[in-house]
């Protein structure tokens, strides 16, 4: 079962990509780039737990969007620990721009598949899940 799962998230993460291959940024950027846009303020921390990656390596990937001017960070005022992250007018007008991309992979990711079979999917995927943190 594991290796079913293993196989389809490379394949679909492998598709996202190629989606994104002419758009300038990667996958796992994209991804940054869509939570900061959908949340109204989102820390450093919080990026990394939504993105299920180390706090190292979402610095990194912070570092990166920020030289290329797509985020900017932000100190909290009242906790100068945390760090929140806001997308630049670039980095706005990317993610604005690169949406249907992202929204065309998911309608053609589920074609044909009905909604009560999705729903399924996704109870099956979160037991795995609680099953994995026991």
């Amino acid at each position: 079962m594991g290796h079913i799962s293993e196989n389809a998230m490379k394949q679909i993460t492998d598709a996202f990509g190629r989606r994104l291959q002419n758009s300038g940024i990667t996958r796992v950027q994209w991804i940054a780039l869509y939570y900061v846009k959908t949340k109204s303020k989102i820390s450093q921390r919080d990026l990394s737990n939504l993105m299920n990656i180390m706090d190292s390596s979402a610095g990194r990937l912070i570092d990166r969007l920020e030289r290329d001017g797509l985020i900017e960070r932000e100190r909290n005022n009242t906790d100068r620990r945390v760090i929140y992250i806001n997308l630049t007018d670039k980095g706005d007008k990317l993610i604005t721009d690169l949406l249907p991309i992202g929204i065309q992979f998911n309608d053609d990711l589920i074609a044909g598949i009905d909604e009560k079979e999705l729903m399924i999917y996704e109870k099956v995927l979160n037991k795995m899940i609680s099953n994995m943190k026991k």
